[in-house]
């Protein structure tokens, strides 16, 4: 099995730390064993150690993010490097094209994507080590890993099941719900419907015969220089609503997406990061300063208070990825760079 790790988003609902070039994945706020802050990449990076995957994993991102992938984890690390940001869908052909023609990976090979920034423990990518005993005994297109909810949550995509299979390792896919409401929510999971975590496995020759039909090239060095031609769509557009048979694999252990301030904030050990004071009064209240000035807080409720030089948020936690709309138009360039 070969896994891309897919990085190349800039994560702005993280601003002001994230931007193009310094995208979440890299900022340094969980804290390891040690006391050591670590990165969402670094963490991931030394999972995937643990379970004996880097050697099997290559990294799918854009130029401006290589140099901060190679500070972050050493420069062994071997990249498929986009020419320009498109979209999930070029991103992984183009990491396809790669394992096909200069690795010379075999067609008949299981190959995983995973985001970069999932915050899982090490069993989640035990998990991810069933897709090639899941393809052996299926016909399947596609395989997925879906989460078991603990709540019915409004900010996930998820995955209907059409059936259980009798052997219970493996559900087939009826159909997806993106972000529903509270009440359509509960009504999924109590149709057994799973979160849907981003991560796909199909052969290689599955995708390799998409790029066919598309009319690419399938050599890496010819699929480069026309990546303008790629459709600029997600994997889940291009690929996953195409899809006619798609089975996945249930997870019931720890699972997060820290997209946002506030799941991120959930995930820190320490309220504040940098410069300032945050008084008694104020619960549930995170400072994270990197200016060299001081930020005090006094008296407030669930608010994120983030200060670089890209600019300073304060935002109540659970509006705070509506950031996002504000600073869609801002074309202001990135004020840290690496």
């Amino acid at each position: 099995m070969k896994l891309v790790l897919l990085s190349g988003g800039s994560g702005r609902r993280l601003w002001p730390f994230s931007n193009n070039t310094r995208s979440k994945q890299f900022l340094k706020f969980l804290e390891v064993g040690s006391g050591e802050k670590k990165s969402m990449l670094q963490r991931v990076w030394s999972q995937l150690e643990s379970v004996n995957l880097t050697e099997s994993t290559v990294i799918a991102t854009s130029k401006i993010q290589c140099d901060m992938i190679y500070n972050q984890i050493g420069g062994d690390v071997p990249l498929v490097i986009e020419p320009e940001r498109r979209d999930t869908f070029p991103a992984i052909a183009l990491a396809a094209s790669y394992l096909y023609s200069v690795e010379k990976v075999s067609l008949n090979e299981v190959i995983t994507v995973i985001p970069v920034d999932p915050y899982v423990d090490n069993t989640f990518f035990n998990k991810i080590k069933e897709f090639e005993s899941l393809f052996s005994t299926t016909d399947a297109e596609l395989a997925l890993i879906g989460v078991k909810p603990t709540y019915p949550s409004t900010k996930y995509g998820y995955i209907v099941p059409e059936n259980q299979n009798n052997d219970k390792q493996y559900m087939s896919v009826k159909y997806f719900v993106e972000k529903p409401s509270e009440v359509k929510a509960q009504e999924l999971i109590d149709q057994n419907a799973l979160w849907n975590c981003g991560v796909f496995a199909f052969r290689l020759s599955y995708l390799i015969d998409i790029i066919q039909k598309l009319q690419l090239p399938t050599q890496f060095e010819e699929l480069y220089s026309v990546y303008q031609n790629l459709p600029k769509n997600s994997f889940d557009y291009e690929v996953v609503e195409k899809a006619k048979r798609i089975v996945a694999l249930s997870y019931e252990g720890y699972w997060k997406d820290l997209g946002t301030w506030e799941t991120l904030t959930q995930e820190m050990t320490t309220n504040q990061i940098g410069k300032g004071m945050i008084d008694d009064s104020s619960i549930n209240t995170h400072l994270v300063n990197e200016l060299d000035i001081p930020v005090t807080i006094i008296g407030v409720k669930d608010i994120i208070v983030a200060a670089s030089s890209e600019g300073i948020l304060v935002a109540d936690k659970a509006s705070s990825s509506k950031i996002k709309e504000f600073i869609n138009n801002v074309k202001q360039p990135p004020m840290y760079e690496e």
